[in-house]
């Protein structure tokens, strides 16, 4: 069988999560099984550096266009398929993956699994484990093949980067695709992350929508400041302007992996997951016992975050 693992890439950079696609598409493969990574962008160059450890290289760039907007990154995944005739195709939970799985699915008629954290193969069959309500419930799902599935990045490890062969490389040029999209890129804007690193920092408090305020994070920055450690919030924080958007962790923020990460009152939805799953050590205090986040925590409470805040701030500044 064929496997297509869609990948991601821009500003000369490939998407982590590219590397986690190829992975996921040799668990779901058997022996002699051919993995093809496809990729569709401007440049095709981190692609081809980063993306040896599949089988073969398909990429598609337009040199004119900082991203090639989902519409038509669809067609030429479309195209593909057409061509190579595969059994799975897995796509990334992204921006760009929300709308190509779904539009994959409705070309082909294939049966199309969302939030996927593990995949197994079961002879014609995958076998597969999906998020439901935002992590809350975990679905084990029985697919026949051929079929799409649409996988949670930092659900799977890395493949190792490293050069495509060249003579495992197709090239194509995707300025026509583009130009006959009717979406039209009217440009790219970018959060202006100096002097707020937080990829580089070695400690990371983060607060959720469970720290109830825009006041009350004063407590949490106190206890940030006695760790060493770099404040953030999630998504819900900084929509509600708790927190400037350059302290977001998650897909739309910034991606983490520090020694520690205390997450107080964050409920770990899938987005915020892929931003700090990779962290050494991941402390998790929230209520709910449900909460996704527990998931991928190394420890965890369920508690009162401001009681523990409180106790811990003192015991660490008394040394008891």
């Amino acid at each position: 069988m064929r496997i297509v693992a869609c990948t991601e890439g821009s500003f000369g950079k490939i998407e982590p999560f590219s590397l986690e696609m190829i992975t996921a598409a040799r668990m779901a493969g058997a022996a002699g099984d051919e993995v093809v990574a496809f990729f569709a962008g401007q440049d095709p160059e981190p692609a081809v550096t980063s993306l040896g450890a599949a089988d073969r290289l398909v990429a598609a760039s337009a040199g004119n266009t900082q991203l090639i907007a989902a519409e038509s990154y669809a067609r030429l995944l479309a195209d593909t398929v057409a061509a190579e005739e595969p059994g799975l195709v897995l796509v990334p939970y992204s921006a760009n993956g929300l709308d190509v799985a779904g539009d994959l699915a409705a070309r082909t008629g294939w049966p199309l699994v969302s939030y996927v954290n593990e995949i197994s193969r079961d002879g014609d069959w995958l076998a597969v484990v999906a998020q439901v309500y935002g992590g809350k419930i975990l679905a084990e799902c029985s697919v026949p093949l051929p079929a799409i599935l649409m996988v949670n990045p930092g659900a799977f490890a890395e493949a190792e980067r490293r050069a495509v062969d060249p003579s495992k490389l197709q090239h194509s040029d995707a300025t026509p695709v583009v130009a006959e999209g009717k979406v039209r890129l009217v440009g790219v804007e970018v959060p202006n992350y100096d002097g707020v690193d937080l990829t580089t920092a070695e400690r990371i408090v983060c607060v959720g929508r469970g720290i109830g305020d825009e006041a009350s994070i004063d407590i949490a920055r106190g206890l940030a400041d006695i760790l060493g450690a770099e404040i953030a919030g999630s998504r819900p924080v900084v929509d509600s302007g708790w927190l400037p958007k350059v302290r977001q962790v998650g897909k739309s923020g910034q991606k983490v992996k520090p020694k520690l990460y205390l997450a107080l009152g964050v409920s770990g939805a899938p987005e915020h997951l892929e931003g700090m799953s990779k962290s050494d050590l991941i402390i998790a205090v929230n209520t709910d016992p449900k909460a996704p986040i527990f998931n991928v925590a190394h420890f965890g409470a369920t508690c009162d975050l401001f009681d523990l805040v409180a106790n811990l701030s003192e015991r660490l500044q008394t040394g008891r």
